[in-house]
């Protein structure tokens, strides 16, 4: 009834006062929400007013709902008696969410809107009694819309928040921009914005120039209060030319709302957006566009073996700034250089000497991306002929330039490099080194540091490191620190060209090693390092090699050898040695697998080796005949009492390292006649003895009857003679025997031998019994010339043979009475 009664006063004041005031007037509609579109209801429009296409909201609780013709007030930043506070927050909501089709958005919105007008009116319009937002919405959404109750009542909630923690902002602002020349440079400079607009945020603008964080004519998102570096660039080459710039800023949303007010019905807010501010500036005076270009430049290498001449060059503007196209680019421009030679070290002169040897020439253009801002490297198309200095003079001139680029340079232009500059200056050096091949561990090596050509300024100091080559390392990566096993304490200066030889004290271990040169200036720069693992720079200490030659045969009890011949370099530190096995052969055994401690005879003492060369082994008494196999073994024992190492073993049963050893032979004769009582003896002839063996032949001599079978027993010995000590092969005579039985005598030589002077003697050879030639016939007559075919003297035939005959038999009978079967003599050996 109260709504009633206040539109009925409304209409009545509006009828009676005549109201003149010509504003904008259009109906509003029924926009996004939910409700009825009356201006009084049960449950009211909760939601949007569709005024001109823009959505509105209700800004004052209580009143009817705006169905009719509406004022269009423009934007007001005192509407409906709101402070800037509460105005920030309605318009931060119905501009950022309000411009929805949207119901429960557009809903929320309008409760929210509400509560920030008016909290009180907005709880209770509709007879709710809490003190709760949402309590108000469920009051009324319950019934008006169950199914949306919470929805709204949550957003709701959430957009009253953001709106009252939001900042009041103005409505709106002002800004300036300031442009600076900076004096050293006039292409560049500052662009600053200003505003008192709160957290603002923008874009600027150039022309004539770009920004240099981004090389671009604009910035998108920049920030007031700081100093953006600019690059101007002239319209025209040459011309001089002013940097203009504009800015459009944004700042929170203003705290100010579009009005709209509706006779008899609600005040309502539209969007006002965010504060706005717009500049513009540009320089006070003319930026100048004539600049001079220089060149500074720096060789790549200072020491270089070879190769092309490679050169660093950097632009630079002695006085103003690097010119630039409409486009913002930099200007192009071009130089060339001349390259000399001079057999000694460049001195700094503003003319190239007389004796300075020109070679070839550069050229270079500078990038229009990039200018000055970036060396160029330029290297030659030519390589370096010879060793010596080279040096490159650079020079720019403005005829060589385009016509855009002359323009921008003053008038006759042309600048030109001192001859000599330090930078400028490229050593080709000759320097290579000449390793010692082959080392002996324990001895020296040395390297040749051959230096051909020039030298610098000063001279040179040379170092040499040695390294350590491990397995499984390419040779090229092998020099470095844990490998490094040597290197000079103390520079070796090097005034001129020539060869110095460096040496390393000590060959630690076998082994392959590296040798690295490293030869600087005065200055401690690098003029040439040698590379690793190379051919001429590679010392290997070997392990020496041994061959071998058995003494290929011996006679037996012979003290055996073996012959090793050691090559390569021998260690000249610590101890080498060699040591020999011998083993005797197996019938039926493979000569390989014949070499085991059943079958060793002898290991000998060790001989020391310090020289290349044969080394013969101690000797071996073969002590059987047979076969015999030799090892060699060569040791070598570090100094200091290292762990002893085996560097070289022989095979067993290789044809060099068999060693044959014949079995003695004994061949004997004996006397073939004597008579009774008269000496007869027997001859040995021994071979296959060493000449210094231990032995001694024994002779048996044992009686048998003429014409009878031989028969060699202790029953027939008749004599066992005195040992006859024999010094190797050759003819041995029996001590003289003799008989008083005739008979036929025959005789057993037994060379018998001695291991060792404290040992038993070993029969060798012993003839058997009845052997051709070993038979001496005993006769009853003297023997006292030559026989005829019976055994005897030719003499004793004739007139009185048959009584020499009859009284022979008879003698002999006698005598053979008188001995008995067991009896024995002995024979000794006599002086002859």
């Amino acid at each position: 009834m109260r709504r009633i009664l206040v539109a009925i006063v409304i209409v009545a004041a509006l009828a009676t006062g005549g109201i003149l005031i010509s504003l904008p007037v259009q109906a509003a509609s029924q926009g996004s929400g939910f409700g009825t579109w009356a201006p009084t209801s049960t449950y009211g429009w909760h939601g949007s007013m569709v005024v001109g296409g823009v959505h509105t909201y209700c800004i004052v609780p209580g009143q009817p709902a705006p169905t009719g013709n509406t004022v269009d007030h423009g934007i007001s930043s005192s509407a409906a008696g709101l402070s800037t506070e509460q105005l920030t927050g309605i318009n931060l909501l119905i501009s950022k969410y309000g411009q929805t089709s949207d119901p429960v958005q557009a809903a929320s919105v309008g409760w929210a809107v509400k509560a920030i007008a008016n909290w009180n009116e907005t709880l209770h319009a509709f007879g709710y009694q809490g003190d709760s937002l949402q309590g108000a919405i469920h009051w009324t959404f319950s019934s008006l819309a169950p199914e949306h109750d919470q929805a709204v009542q949550d957003l709701a909630a959430s957009y009253y928040t953001e709106a009252t923690n939001t900042p009041a902002s103005p409505s709106s602002g002002s800004g300036s921009l300031e442009l600076t020349i900076n004096q050293q440079d006039p292409m560049r400079g500052t662009l600053t914005a200003q505003t008192d607009v709160p957290n603002a945020s923008g874009k600027l603008t150039l022309e004539n120039g770009v920004f240099a964080q981004n090389g671009s004519a604009s910035i998108e998102t920049a920030v007031p209060g700081t100093s953006y570096e600019i690059q101007a660039h002239a319209p025209t080459a040459g011309t001089p030319f002013r940097v203009r710039a504009s800015g459009a800023f944004s700042g929170g949303f203003a705290g100010a709302v579009r009005h709209y007010s509706t006779p008899g019905g609600q005040d309502t807010a539209g969007p006002a957006g965010r504060v706005e501010v717009s500049m513009a500036a540009e320089d006070a005076v003319d930026r100048e566009t004539t600049f001079s270009p220089v060149i500074t430049t720096q060789v790549v290498s200072r020491y270089v073996a070879g190769g092309t001449y490679s050169d660093d060059v950097t632009f630079a503007s002695a006085e103003g700034a690097w010119a630039r196209n409409g486009a913002g680019e930099y200007l192009p421009i071009s130089a060339v250089a001349t390259v000399y030679r001079t057999e000694s070290e460049p001195v700094l002169s503003d003319e190239v000497p007389s004796d300075a040897e020109e070679v070839g020439t550069l050229a270079l253009t500078s990038e229009t991306s990039s200018g000055p801002t970036v060396p160029y490297r330029v290297e030659s198309e030519w390589e370096f002929p010879e060793p010596g200095f080279y040096t490159a003079v650079w020079k720019i001139d403005a005829t060589t330039q385009s016509e855009e680029v002359a323009a921008t340079l003053p008038d006759d232009y042309s600048w030109t490099e001192q001859f000599g500059e330090v930078s400028q200056v490229t050593m080709v050096t000759a320097i290579s080194s000449r390793a010692q091949h082959v080392a002996a561990v324990g001895g020296a090596m040395t390297d040749d540091i051959i230096v051909e050509g020039v030298v610098p300024l000063g001279g040179l100091f040379v170092t040499a490191s040695v390294f350590r080559a491990p397995e499984d390392v390419e040779p090229a990566n092998a020099c470095v620190p844990e490998n490094l096993v040597w290197q000079t304490t103390e520079p070796v200066p090097v005034p001129e060209s020539g060869t110095i030889t460096i040496e390393a004290p000590q060959v630690p271990d076998f082994g392959t090693y590296y040798w690295q040169e490293h030869a600087t200036d005065t200055d401690g720069r690098t003029v040439h390092l040698g590379a690793c693992g190379i051919e001429n720079e590679t010392t290997t200490a070997p392990l020496p090699t041994v061959t071998t030659t058995a003494l290929p045969e011996a006679d037996f009890g012979a003290a055996i050898t073996d012959t090793a011949h050691v090559a390569g370099p021998v260690p000249q530190s610590g101890a080498t040695e060699l040591t020999f096995e011998v083993y005797r052969a197996e019938e039926d055994v493979d000569p390989a697998a014949a070499c085991t401690p059943e079958t060793l005879v002898e290991t000998t003492a060790p001989i020391t080796v310090t020289a290349e060369g044969d080394h013969v082994s101690p000797g071996v008494r073969a002590h059987h005949d047979g076969t015999y196999y030799w090892i060699e073994y060569l040791w070598y024992s570090p100094a200091g009492g290292g762990e002893r190492r085996l560097l070289s073993q022989g095979e067993c049963g290789l044809e060099n390292e068999t060693t044959t050893v014949t079995a003695p032979d004994v061949v004997t004769t004996a006397l073939e006649r004597a008579g009774v009582d008269e000496p007869f003896y027997d001859t040995a002839k021994v071979t296959g003895l060493a000449a210094d063996t231990d032995a001694e032949i024994v002779f048996y001599v044992f009686h048998n009857e003429r014409d009878t079978p031989p028969v060699c027993t202790d029953d027939t010995l008749e004599f066992e003679t005195a040992s006859v000590p024999i010094t190797g092969s050759g003819e041995y005579r029996s001590p003289d025997v003799s008989s008083p039985t005739s008979g036929t005598k025959h005789w057993i030589a037994e060379l018998r031998y001695r291991t060792s002077p404290d040992t038993e003697t070993q029969v060798l050879v012993r003839g058997t019994c009845g052997e051709e030639h070993e038979s001496t016939i005993v006769s009853d007559l003297a023997v006292t010339g030559p026989f005829d075919g019976n055994g005897m003297t030719l003499r004793h035939l004739g007139a009185v043979g048959a009584a020499a005959l009859a009284i022979g038999f008879g003698l002999l009978a006698i005598s053979r009475a008188r001995r008995t079967r067991s009896g024995r003599f002995v024979a000794t050996l006599e002086s002859r």
